[in-house]
């Protein structure tokens, strides 16, 4: 009989190789899908795009939010330019533009509104710029008799500022092509310096900002330059094949190289000479839209902030040490405000409670899908600067992922002594007919304390309908101590937005003398324990200048008096007591 196989040798030594492969193998598998797990929970990259956006129950709003409401009357006051006249080329400079300016260019007390256009393939007077009176609660259109149509200009932005100091408010024009400045001759009229003066630059031009850069008391100019758009790209319209729905080059502002900024110093004799190399402020990688000059650090001295169209953004912080210097330090990356994102608007100004370090925050408008910034001032370790983007915490990111923001104004809309947003939207895409652009509905952050709530869908048809906006500025234009805004629209007639009510108390400030002593100074206001904090004239917007004001909301104490300080950067601080809550005040030099 045949003897069973036995096992053969070291069979019992392979069995074990093989569980502890096993083993090893299963480990090795559960750590992986650990490590999967982990990864996927934090790589944004990989999840849902919707998952971790604030949720819709966050937006509702709050049973205390005031009843804002804000009505377009702009027929019905007589504002009626008509922006963009002619058939969309579909190119880059169209679809850009314009903005606008509010200014007592004549001194009677009431703003007047200035709004830009531009010549559309030869329609001449049709789309130049617009200068409309205030005359006691209706604009008229002063235009002719001011001479500042710039019929032949392809418009841009406009910003109010008394360049000579002789009481008056001077005008600067930015165009795609040579940049207008007219000097106000007192008499309702103005006279085109531009080329005289030094400041005709004829690139693309978008924003610009005075400031006295160098402390010598004269106001000097800084002016955003965009791109080295080519006229031989600009793209026929679609007529002749109307199935083709891309996108053409002529409307890719990646497509063209950036222009370097011009920063004009003031001499004595009123001419104005370019010293961004020199200063170190040009920016030649930048293609700018936007510029705000104000004080970051508190120095005493003007800085600028740049916002870049896809590409990134630029602080730079003046280190002058005498007057009559203008150096500056490109802080950047230091700062954290290399925002690469597409950037249009500036807004500056002070959102929270507590004013912390007592130095501007910055919003920043973006383009679809970018969110908007809110960037808030931190004093790190060793006292170095910090500005860290705090618009998710203050829900003004999520809402801003489907809009393209431009102009805005930070500004306290229902008086109760918070600063808020308004934010101008319409979108750079096209909409499914084109040959149009995609109309977007405004944003307006009502500043709830430790957040903002967006109040556009319940404060009047104007705010919840959908605009091809472009530049944004406020004022009280009709003098009820409330702030209203003027929005112009690209292709379109502008919004003149009036602020229809408001429950809190407001107290106006203005300043005397209109040169260069007040821009860009720190405003201080104490009342029952509480400070507020503002910057003169330092709020940007896009291609877009606000009225020469500022309104303090009291909420509903009528009784406390008001401490107000205006720091100017190029002379002292002075200080007003116990002021009368409800009043006009004048700030002089």
């Amino acid at each position: 009989m045949a003897k069973p196989a036995g096992k053969r040798p070291g069979s019992r030594r392979v069995r074990r190789i093989r569980q502890s492969l096993a083993a090893v193998g299963a480990g090795l598998f559960l750590l992986t899908a650990l490590g999967w797990w982990l990864a996927f929970s934090r790589d944004t990259d990989r999840q849902d795009p919707a998952a971790g956006l604030t949720d819709l129950s966050d937006q509702q709003i709050p049973a205390n939010a005031p009843k804002l409401h804000f009505e377009n009357v702009a027929a019905k006051l007589g504002v009626t330019m008509r922006h963009g006249p002619g058939e969309r080329r579909r190119t880059l400079p169209e679809d850009t533009g314009s903005g606008l300016a509010w200014g007592d260019y004549d001194g009677d007390g009431d703003f007047d509104l200035y709004l830009v256009n531009y010549d559309a393939v030869g329609h001449g007077s049709q789309a130049s710029n617009r200068l409309y009176r205030n005359d006691g609660g209706r604009f008229v259109d002063a235009t002719a008799r001011a001479a500042v149509g710039d019929a032949t200009g392809f418009g841009m932005g406009a910003t109010f500022a008394d360049y000579d100091d002789d009481g008056d408010l001077d005008l600067y024009v930015t165009n795609r092509g040579p940049n207008r400045l007219f000097s106000n001759l007192g008499d309702g009229s103005f006279r085109e310096i531009g080329a005289a003066a030094g400041v005709d630059d004829p690139s693309w031009s978008v924003g610009a900002a005075w400031a006295d850069f160098d402390l010598d008391g004269r106001l000097d100019l800084y002016v955003a330059n965009y791109v080295d758009f080519d006229d031989s790209l600009a793209t026929a319209p679609t007529s002749e094949d109307p199935n083709w729905t891309g996108v053409p080059i002529a409307l890719n502002p990646n497509a063209f190289d950036p222009l370097p900024n011009r920063l004009y110093r003031q001499r004595q004799d009123g001419r104005f000479i370019d010293d961004a190399v020199l200063a170190g402020v040009s920016d030649p990688a930048g293609r700018s839209l936007g510029v705000a000059a104000l004080d970051a650090d508190d120095d005493g001295r003007p800085d600028i902030y740049v916002a870049n169209d896809v590409s990134p953004n630029a602080l730079f912080l003046n280190r002058g040490r005498e007057p009559g210097e203008a150096l500056f330090e490109d802080a950047s990356a230091a700062t954290g405000t290399a925002d690469p994102r597409g950037s249009m608007g500036v807004c500056v100004g002070n959102f929270a409670d507590d004013p912390g370090p007592g130095l501007p925050s910055l919003f920043i408008t973006h383009w679809v899908a970018q969110e908007n910034a809110l960037y808030e001032p931190v004093i790190a370790v060793g006292g170095r600067l910090e500005y860290r983007d705090r618009a998710r915490q203050r829900r003004v990111a999520e809402v801003s992922l489907d809009r393209v923001g431009w102009g805005c104004a930070a500004a306290d809309f229902d008086a109760d002594g918070r600063v808020d947003l308004m934010v101008a939207n319409g979108s750079t895409l096209e909409s499914s007919e084109h040959r149009e652009l995609t109309a977007q509905p405004a944003l307006l952050h009502w500043n709830a304390g430790d957040h903002f709530v967006d109040l556009a869908p319940v404060a009047g048809d104007a705010m919840r309908q959908k605009h091809v906006a472009r530049g944004l500025a406020v004022a009280d234009f009709d003098g009820d101590g409330d702030l209203d805004a003027a929005v112009n629209r690209n292709r379109d007639v502008p919004l003149l937005l009036q602020n229809q009510g408001i429950a809190g108390l407001t107290s106006e400030v203005r300043t005397l003398g209109t040169g260069s002593w007040a821009l860009g100074s720190r405003l201080s206001v104490l009342r029952a324990g509480s400070m507020k904090l503002s910057w003169w004239l330092a709020d940007a917007s896009f291609a877009s200048a606000h009225a020469p004001q500022h309104l303090i909301g009291l909420g509903l104490d009528r009784s406390s008096p008001l401490l107000i300080c205006l720091d100017p950067p190029s002379d002292t601080e002075r200080c007003y007591t116990d002021l009368e809550a409800g009043r006009t005040f004048i700030l002089a030099r």
